[in-house]
């Protein structure tokens, strides 16, 4: 798919399988490994490809994820350009439909930089082909952007113990997957689950051939708010399952080029700023967004802004930055998302080294933002 505003875009997964829920634990493993294999070009960073020099970034991003929007902010209002030294630029913002494709071209270096979810940036900084560091978080929420069910507007079901014995869409090898899998096992009951892609899911949802579906926003948003198909059933709340995106670098550009990844993620924490304090500006910004063109005004800052009916009580997002500040964000992506990749799933090979989360770019980008800025860097749990 190429983006009508000069990106390049990739491909999803559609149609789906039914498959049990016992079946599925079983074969999920190859199923995530499926999910990660994505789409590929030549490569840049690490490995120049003509017209390209090391100084000019490719920035693999997910407009059709909301925690990783800040990549948005970042492009539309122009911070990349205002933070980083004058001698790098970025070359190409490259859209995908899922992280693992942005995990995959990452290993492949051909991304440089890249948003992800908490599922495929565990996966990619787990690889032992190349290194890749996380570095930041790009958003975080209480099972409110990723860990999402929701079903038909005219459904019966109206709480998830009432899901035994249906069909669910869901794609696997996603922070999804995770939760969907935790709230089945809580229930005890036992479902269908089926692989599809996330614009699949919403479209059967809206069609009426699925009796439920999970998934991550703001696709789910879309059908519940702009079009009225579909309500929320519950979410990553109710079982403690939160939801998180990854920033990553090439450890090569962390190591080599300190002053572009500090500048980086200067911009990141300045984007993370705009969208805590001026939700306005936040919208108006992403409207920019031409892979958005579909999704109203009001789903754009809903999403963002305003919490969900079934957890009223539970903020929609948290503008955290530094995964290592916030106890539950750390847990996240040390623990519980490895654990389950690597003995739940199988889809690595290990636990990422601890090498693989570098803080130092980021602690010197909060320092010196400090004595440039009138406003608090965002490093610690303050909203």
């Amino acid at each position: 798919m190429d983006g009508s505003d000069g990106t390049r875009g990739t491909g999803g997964r559609n149609g789906g399988t039914g498959i049990s829920r016992r079946s599925l634990l079983g074969a999920s493993g190859a199923l995530g490994a499926s999910a990660l294999a994505g789409c590929t070009g030549s490569e840049y960073f690490g490995g120049a490809a003509a017209g390209f020099d090391e100084q000019s970034l490719i920035v693999g991003y997910q407009p059709f994820y909301t925690e990783s929007w800040s990549a948005l902010v970042i492009r539309h209002a122009g911070l990349a350009e205002k933070y980083l030294p004058e001698e790098y630029s970025v070359a190409a913002w490259e859209v995908a439909l899922q992280g693992a494709v942005i995990g995959n071209k990452m290993i492949s270096e051909q991304n440089d930089i890249g948003y992800t979810g908490d599922m495929p940036t565990i996966t990619a900084i787990a690889n032992e082909e190349t290194a890749i560091d996380m570095v930041a978080v790009a958003g975080f929420s209480e099972g409110q952007q990723c860990n999402l069910c929701f079903v038909p507007r005219d459904s019966d079901i109206e709480e998830a113990a009432e899901l035994d014995g249906h069909e669910i869409g869901v794609t696997t090898g996603t922070c999804t997957h995770r939760f969907l899998l935790e709230a089945i096992q809580n229930e005890g009951i036992d479902v269908d689950l089926s692989d599809q892609g996330m614009e699949t899911v919403v479209t059967n949802i809206r069609e009426g051939s699925l009796a439920a579906g999970a998934g991550w926003e703001p696709a789910p948003s879309r059908s519940v708010i702009q079009e009225g198909a579909a309500e929320y059933l519950f979410t990553g709340a109710e079982y403690d399952a939160n939801d998180a995106a990854g920033l990553l670098m090439l450890d090569s550009m962390v190591e080599d080029h300190p002053e572009a990844a500090k500048g980086w993620l200067k911009a990141e924490l300045e984007a993370k700023h705009i969208m805590a304090t001026d939700p306005e500006r936040t919208v108006d910004l992403i409207q920019q967004e031409g892979q958005l063109r579909d999704y109203e005004r009001e789903t754009l800052h809903a999403v963002l802004y305003e919490n969900i009916d079934a957890n009223p009580e539970i903020e929609r997002m948290l503008f955290y930055t530094d995964f290592e500040a916030v106890d539950e964000v750390e847990r996240l992506m040390k623990q519980e998302a490895p654990e389950f990749l690597y003995e739940n799933q199988g889809v690595i090979s290990g636990i990422p080294p601890e090498e693989r989360y570098r803080t130092e770019p980021l602690r010197a980008a909060i320092d010196e933002l400090e004595d440039e800025v009138d406003w608090e860097p965002l490093r610690e749990a303050e909203r």
